[in-house]
Parts: C-alpha cells; sequence; structure tokens
C-alpha cells in the first residue's frame, strides 16, 4: 500500500530518533556501549532494511539483516534477547506513529501490522538460526580441539609409547587416534604401545572394537600393544557385552604394563639399595 510506504520512509528519521531515546532508556547491553551516533546509525539501517521490506510487502531485507547481525555478534556475548528487544521497540514506534497518522484510515493501520507480524517473525527466525549454526561452529571447534589435545602419543622410553585415552572413544575419535599412534609407532620405532584407558568413563563394545582396530594397526607395524588401567566396572562391562579382545594384552594399571614392556625389551627398572 503505497501510501503507508510513503508515510514510513516521510517519517524515518524522527521515528528512528524516538527509538533511539527509547532503547537508550531501556538499557539494553548490545546498545549500551555504543555512542549515539552509532546507536542511530544502527537503528536507522534496520528502519530502511523494514522500509525495503514494506515497499516490497515480503520479508527478505530485514531478516537478512538480523541474520548477518546474528553470525558477527553471536560469540562476543550479544543475546537474541538483546537485538530482539531494540526491533520490538523500533515496531511499537512506528505502530504509535501510525495510529495517530492514519487515525481515519484503518486499513492503512491494518495493512502496516500484517507486513510488521510477516518481517518480524522471519527476521526472529532467521537470527535464531544464525545464533544456532554459531554456536554449532563454535562447539566443532571446540569438540576438534579437545581431540587434539586429549589425543598425545608419549614416548615413555626408547622403543616403548603410551597412548593415554580420556573420554569417550567414538567413530569419529578413533579415525583421528589410530593414524596418529600408528605414524608415532613409525617415528618412534616403537616395539611396544602402551593403550592406557584410565581414563575412559567406561567400556562398551563399540569403544572395544575401536581399541583393536588400533591393536590391529600397531602389530602390523611389527610392535606389541598392551591394554592398561582396566577396572574391575570396565572388565564387567565388557563380558557381559560380549566383548572378544582377541587375545590382546591386559595389565590393570600403567606401572605393571611398563614393566612389562621392558621385559619385552629385556630390561628391567633398576631399584636402589
Amino acid at each position: 500500500m503505497q501510501r503507508v510506504i510513503d508515510a514510513f520512509w516521510e517519517r524515518l528519521e524522527d521515528n528512528v530518533t524516538e527509538s533511539c531515546t527509547r532503547v537508550t532508556a531501556a538499557n539494553i547491553p548490545f546498545y549500551r556501549d555504543m555512542t549515539l551516533a552509532e546507536r542511530h546509525g544502527t537503528l536507522k539501517r534496520a528502519f530502511e532494511a523494514m522500509g525495503h521490506d514494506l515497499a516490497a510487502s515480503e520479508a527478505q531485507t530485514f531478516p537478512a539483516l538480523l541474520r548477518k547481525l546474528g553470525e558477527q555478534r553471536s560469540g562476543l556475548g550479544v543475546t537474541i534477547t538483546d537485538v530482539l528487544r531494540a526491533m520490538l521497540i523500533g515496531f511499537e514506534v512506528v505502530t504509535e506513529d501510525f495510529a495517530t497518522f492514519f487515525a481515519e484510515d484503518l486499513e492503512a493501520r491494518l495493512h502496516w501490522e500484517r507486513v510488521r507480524a510477516r518481517v518480524s517473525y522471519m527476521s526472529a527466525a532467521a537470527l535464531a538460526d544464525a545464533y544456532l549454526a554459531a554456536r554449532e561452529r563454535l562447539v566443532r571447534a571446540q569438540a576438534e580441539e579437545i581431540v587434539q589435545l586429549s589425543a598425545r602419543v608419549l614416548p615413555l622410553y626408547p622403543g616403548i609409547l603410551v597412548l593415554p585415552l580420556v573420554g569417550a572413544i567414538d567413530a569419529t575419535r578413533a579415525a583421528h587416534l589410530t593414524p596418529l599412534l600408528l605414524q608415532a609407532v613409525v617415528e618412534n620405532q616403537a616395539r611396544v604401545v602402551l593403550l592406557d584407558v584410565t581414563g575412559l568413563p567406561t567400556a562398551i563394545a563399540e569403544t572395544a572394537e575401536h581399541l583393536m582396530g588400533a591393536a590391529r594397526g600397531v602389530e602390523l607395524l611389527g610392535a606389541t600393544p598392551i591394554l592398561v588401567g582396566v577396572r574391575p566396572h570396565m572388565a564387567r562391562a565388557m563380558v557381559e557385552a560380549g566383548v572378544d579382545l582377541g587375545g590382546l594384552r591386559s595389565r590393570a594399571d600403567l606401572s605393571s604394563g611398563l614393566r612389562d614392556a621392558l621385559d619385552q625389551l629385556g630390561l628391567a627398572i633398576a631399584r636402589k639399595r
């Protein structure tokens, strides 16, 4: 409806100024640290985006603006509520203004409300989607970093390596751990590898299968894998799950595994008298 579009653009500056005043009074964290000029400029861009959608009678420009804002601000502590509160304030300013300006024109007021409702819904959805996508990327990046930090193959002694395993071992993590372990075996010319499961929360069939895959790879490279740190509840869980470790050597703790590894190398830990 052209008269609504014309009125929106003609009264834009006044409504931006009023919205800026109300947003400042609302003390919204996202806008609180901005200068007055920055706050005014941010709100004006939002009003202009709304003006384009009002002219097109469809929600495109304003939702795109909020989607971009969500992508930029989600990692900076800006909440969805902060952004939507300012959007609501701006829309309320226009609604109140039009209630006076179009006091005798119910059709114009209804047209504004229909467009406003559609744009509000689409914009809130776009903002939420942007936040969720950004958070998912952050979680994935953190998970990858945790995997990197928890996947360290350590040389205990020339020819002996230990792989401390912490947390659950799923297919994704196993796909990262196994090549890392095999590369370390080759680079260190290891003859014995201790797979330390002390830090695993439990042992299930899937976890045991991944361990066996890593152990078979170690054997193919000519080294001996030894499973260490199996606690009673883990052993019970493996038995109940029917897990077959296929003859994989197992020791109760790391020190026992180290003694076994040294024995295989024809060495022993000398005790001071």
